[in-house]
């Protein structure tokens, strides 16, 4: 089975050039299981499982759960289904709801460019020049999904990640927004311990189709889409309120005002 995955990956060497088509296929898909703290006065780490799809003009990064509930509302919804329908469904198949709904598309829109989507209550975009962290690989080997990797370590975006890669699978993709070493990054964790991604699964893509952008989106920068994280968890009531969006109980059962504790996320970027 590893000697077809050479195969497909030394197709893929040099892939990345041009620009990004919009109905490029995966030539390799990666799950990580991955564990993620959310607010900084919880310590608790929550769950999701993401998705790396490597194609042959960019690669597509983001969380199965919320993007397989976003599929199926979609298709009962553009029938006519109800909100019962919907809810029936997300039972049936049984994708949790996941507190995280970032992706990242890399040579996306055209080659050395990233597109970075979240949604804060509303979906946001970004685009910015791709970073190639600098890396330093260090002693060290652990075998993960059968493969045998190295470790590297690199400061990035205001963290340091010690990761695994594996020259047995010599594309330079990753988890998020690492990526520049020779072999697909198959372990990543931050120091901190706020974030981490471990290979689960890998697969040869068979005509899938990449997913990519869809929808109506806020354009934004890094830094306000950070910002608007830091408002919505201060007090979503009043973050909503910027946008036109009431609705939500200003009052609890006793009648008084709702007092919300002040929140902060735990972003895998961290800004001065």
């Amino acid at each position: 089975m590893k000697a077809l995955f050479f195969i497909i990956l030394f197709s893929i060497f040099g892939c990345f050039s041009g620009y990004a088509q919009p109905n490029d296929q995966a030539r390799l898909i990666v799950h990580y299981a991955s564990q993620f703290k959310f607010r900084k006065e919880n310590p608790k780490l929550y769950e999701d499982e993401q998705v790396l799809e490597i194609g042959t003009h960019y690669s597509a990064f983001y969380g199965l759960w919320n993007t397989q509930r976003e599929e199926i509302k979609d298709s009962i919804v553009s029938r006519g289904g109800s909100y019962g329908e919907v809810m029936q469904a997300f039972g049936k198949y049984g994708y949790p709801l996941s507190k995280q709904n970032y992706a990242v598309y890399k040579n996306y829109p055209k080659v050395g460019k990233l597109t970075y989507t979240d949604k804060v209550f509303k979906k946001f975009k970004y685009i910015e020049s791709m970073e190639k962290p600098t890396w330093e690989i260090i002693p060290g080997d652990t075998v993960i999904y059968d493969y045998s990797c190295q470790k590297a370590v690199t400061n990035f975006r205001g963290r340091t990640w010690v990761v695994w890669f594996t020259s047995s699978l010599p594309v330079s993709e990753g988890p998020w927004k690492l990526y520049g070493l020779p072999g697909l990054i198959l372990k990543a964790n931050d120091v901190a311990g706020d974030f981490s991604f471990h290979c689960i699964g890998i697969q040869k893509g068979e005509r899938t189709v990449l997913k990519r952008p869809k929808g109506k989106f806020i354009e934004c920068t890094p830094q306000k889409l950070a910002r608007m994280h830091a408002l919505c968890a201060k007090n979503p009531e009043t973050y909503l309120q910027n946008f036109g969006i009431s609705g939500m109980a200003s009052q609890g059962v006793d009648g008084k005002p709702i007092q919300y504790k002040e929140m902060h996320p735990v972003l895998l970027e961290i800004f001065p």
